[in-house]
């Protein structure tokens, strides 16, 4: 009785279930609620590799890698990715709508309470305490990817440079994977070159825990021909429709089409797209004012998601809901584009040993460039003895328990109500 237990686990492990649409759907709207600045990176991880075991964590760090190296906001740009991985097209349209629910939802309801009775009651209270609160979950989000990502000499370098170059010499996120690209060739060069360097540069500091075996089949990255063009008409109409919004009024265009190429031809993060939204929202189009950027994109750091949220906000007070939405569709969908068009080839070359070694050097300098950021948050968020405690009590809540993500921000955000 026991072996043929064990038989037909074995036979579940070796053919497993596809993942439906709806799993995607329902995963994605959960990992949008508890996705509070890079915490969105930890919350992605521990859905989909610890606790679904849809991806390895090996597949998990390529996806991030790549989602560094395109233009738009990296955490859409990842989870995108992920749901091109789990269902193509379909599953990247899916994920990416579904993650950015919440907080665009939530922009909306923020941006016609201040814009209807010029105010947000409680704003500042939640902020103060949902900053704190993101200070703990991106710490963890850290050492989790530390753990991960940067477990050998060659990679604890390229994560330490990561952080001196973005920490000390303000060097751009771009010109940092660049770098990172160049020294991980050379460090592969002598890795097959010179027997001494393998031997000191393959060491690792730790063994990470066996990863239990994936619960879906993944997309074949094998290109098919036939697929890849199905896909890029899919992608096409959904552009053409896009155009043909963009174009019905001159409103719709202004906005629209601004939005389509700061979304397009910024990359770094979404922080490195605010010069340009601002300019062109407040500057050229005179859509809000200098106060009510600035209060959007206080609101967009107090909801969950991506900080380019702020588009929905402009939008909203622009041309109402649609408004909202034309915004956010186009602040993401070049970056959408993106990965959807190159993943089966990133895919395909990721297989190359050389190509895996390098990836796995922009990740580490990527990683290291995440001590730079919670050092930022630090110093703006934890002003006080309770916004300390609430950062640490947040770390070791997420670190310790089981304790779902959600929980830890509502209960966080009913404390911070009553303390500030």
């Amino acid at each position: 009785m026991e072996n043929k237990t064990e038989r037909k686990l074995n036979q579940s492990l070796e053919q497993p279930r596809l993942v439906s649409l709806l799993e995607i759907a329902k995963t994605f709207l959960h990992i949008g609620f508890v996705s509070y600045s890079l915490a969105a990176l930890g919350e992605a991880k521990k859905a989909l590799v610890d606790k679904k075991n849809w991806l390895t964590d090996e597949e998990y760090l390529n996806g991030l890698a790549l989602s560094q190296l395109l233009p738009g906001a990296p955490t859409v740009n990842l989870n995108t990715y992920i749901g091109y991985f789990l269902r193509g097209f379909p599953g990247a349209l899916v994920a990416s709508i579904f993650f950015v629910i919440p907080c665009f939802l939530l922009m909306v309801v923020l941006a016609h309470l201040y814009l209807n009775y010029n105010d947000v009651p409680l704003v500042s209270s939640l902020f103060k305490g949902v900053g704190a609160l993101v200070v703990g979950l991106v710490l963890n989000t850290i050492l989790d990817l530390w753990k991960k990502g940067v477990n050998s000499p060659q990679l604890t370098i390229l994560a330490v440079v990561g952080f001196v170059m973005v920490y000390f010499m303000k060097v751009n996120i771009m010109s940092l994977l660049l770098v990172a690209g160049v020294v991980s060739l050379v460090s592969t060069f002598l890795t097959y070159k010179v027997t001494g360097w393998k031997a000191i540069m393959d060491k690792k500091f730790w063994l990470a825990k066996k990863s239990s075996p994936r619960a879906v089949s993944a997309i074949k990255f094998e290109f098919s021909k036939k697929k890849y063009v199905a896909m890029l008409m899919m992608l096409a109409v959904l552009l053409i429709l896009n155009f043909v919004i963009n174009s019905s009024n001159p409103t719709y265009r202004q906005l629209g089409t601004t939005l389509f190429g700061i979304g397009g031809l910024t990359f770094g993060s979404g922080y490195a797209m605010l010069p340009f939204i601002q300019d062109t929202m407040v500057n050229q189009y005179h859509f809000v004012t200098d106060k009510e950027f600035g209060v959007a994109l206080a609101l967009s750091l107090l909801t969950p998601g991506p900080v380019t949220v702020i588009s929905a906000f402009i939008g909203y007070k622009v041309a109402g809901l649609f408004g909202a939405a034309l915004a956010m569709a186009n602040m993401y969908l070049p970056a959408f584009a993106f990965v959807n068009i190159i993943s089966d080839l990133y895919n395909r070359a990721r297989k190359v040993d050389k190509f895996k070694m390098v990836i796995t050097g922009v990740v580490a300098a990527f990683i290291g460039t995440l001590w730079a950021v919670v050092i930022k948050l630090t110093g703006s968020s934890l002003v006080d003895l309770p916004t300390y405690g609430m950062a640490i009590a947040a770390f070791g809540v997420q670190r310790f328990t089981k304790i779902d993500t959600l929980w830890i921000i509502i209960g966080g955000a009913l404390i911070s109500l009553v303390i500030f």
